[in-house]
């Protein structure tokens, strides 16, 4: 009797929890229990997203110079780590010999010259002696075969007085291009060859590259295409003590073909470097954003689901009936995922507890 007084409370708790469809006699048994979810509309917010890559400074130009020429070097005519401008004196070589050659091809021009106008004039007295029958024809053309002989010798000697002047131009370097030389690698004194290499090198600071790879997606996604890459892209740089550089950068160009097995493109952009902060071969990261914000469809990024073929979310229509729907994804935004395709704004998500909901299957929408 005591035993039944203590189960009496139980059963009565029993009848109070049961679900509501058993008091219903009309209810179908065999439905399932309606499960409550919260529900999102898609919305449409502006996406204007950051994104961090790591880029490489690379000059516009870098020059090596090296001598054309064998020669005692006779001066340096810079300072190591100087800006030099084009046309700059670099270095100077003895130019004895070179001079002395080209002087000899001058005169050899001369005398070239001066014989083919006498094998001209007895080419022209000979060949009229000819017509006459005065001269015989091996004469004539003994005559003709001199002329043309110092006519091949003076090409000949013209040939070498380029080559000749060349050498000799080239016992002075100047600088090819504006920027900054490094060191020297020879000093006065010393007998250079074509083959001692490079004496110096100059590279072009102001304005410089930076080089980053950008992947296929994230360009499509926020760009399209190049012209609006190249004018709606705000550039930044943060330097190796997590400063931002002060001057922002523009879009150069995107290397003619992507990189096969990581689907990423090599992306140039320029910087104003004025104060010679970014160096060659400096690791920076860079920040890259639209400067046009775009309004994209935006859903909590709880509302997503994955399997194998898709990101999907459940779509209710207007009976609160879930329907399964393969979207693109976009970039995310804290607790906002952006979508690119499959959703229009307004549609209702199932915004949590996605994985209870069965498709197709009406579910109550939880406040």
């Amino acid at each position: 009797m005591k035993t039944l007084k203590l189960l009496l409370p139980i059963f009565g708790a029993l009848l109070f929890c049961a679900p509501s469809r058993a008091k219903d006699p009309g209810a179908d048994k065999n439905a399932p229990l309606q499960i409550a979810v919260p529900v999102a509309k898609a919305v449409l917010q502006k996406e204007a997203e950051e994104f961090r890559y790591t880029g490489r400074v690379v000059p516009i130009s870098s020059v090596n110079i090296t001598s054309r020429i064998s020669a005692d070097l006779m001066e340096v005519g810079f300072e190591e780590g100087d800006f030099v401008k084009k046309g700059h004196l670099l270095y100077t070589f003895d130019d004895t010999r070179y001079n002395a050659t080209l002087k000899s091809d001058k005169a050899r021009i001369a005398e070239y010259e001066a014989k083919l106008i006498y094998a001209k004039n007895d080419f022209e007295r000979t060949n009229e002696l000819f017509k006459k029958g005065v001269s015989t024809k091996d004469e004539m053309e003994s005559s003709l075969s001199q002329y043309k002989s110092y006519q091949a010798s003076l090409l000949g000697a013209q040939a070498d007085l380029i080559l000749s002047e060349d050498d000799y131009e080239h016992c002075k370097i100047y600088s090819p291009i504006f920027g900054v030389i490094g060191q020297t690698n020879y000093t006065e004194g010393n007998y250079i060859t074509p083959s001692s290499g490079v004496l110096a090198t100059i590279v072009q600071l102001d304005p410089i590259r930076v080089k980053f790879s950008m992947s296929t997606r994230d360009f499509l996604n926020n760009f399209s295409d190049f012209a609006s890459f190249k004018n709606n892209c705000a550039l930044r740089l943060k330097l190796a003590d997590n400063s931002f550089y002060e001057c922002e950068g523009e879009i150069d160009f995107i290397n003619n073909e992507a990189v096969k097995t990581t689907a990423t493109s090599q992306v140039y952009a320029k910087f104003k470097n004025p104060k010679s902060r970014l160096l060659p071969n400096n690791t920076v990261a860079v920040y890259l954003k639209n400067k046009v914000d775009k309004e994209k469809v935006a859903i909590p990024i709880t509302a997503l689901m994955f399997d194998d073929n898709s990101p999907y979310v459940f779509v209710l229509d207007e009976k609160d009936i879930p329907h399964r729907r393969n979207i693109t994804l976009g970039s995310s935004k804290g607790a906002l995922q952006f979508v690119n395709a499959g959703l229009k704004e307004g549609e209702r998500v199932v915004s949590d507890g996605v994985h209870k909901v069965i498709e197709n299957v009406k579910v109550k929408i939880a406040k």
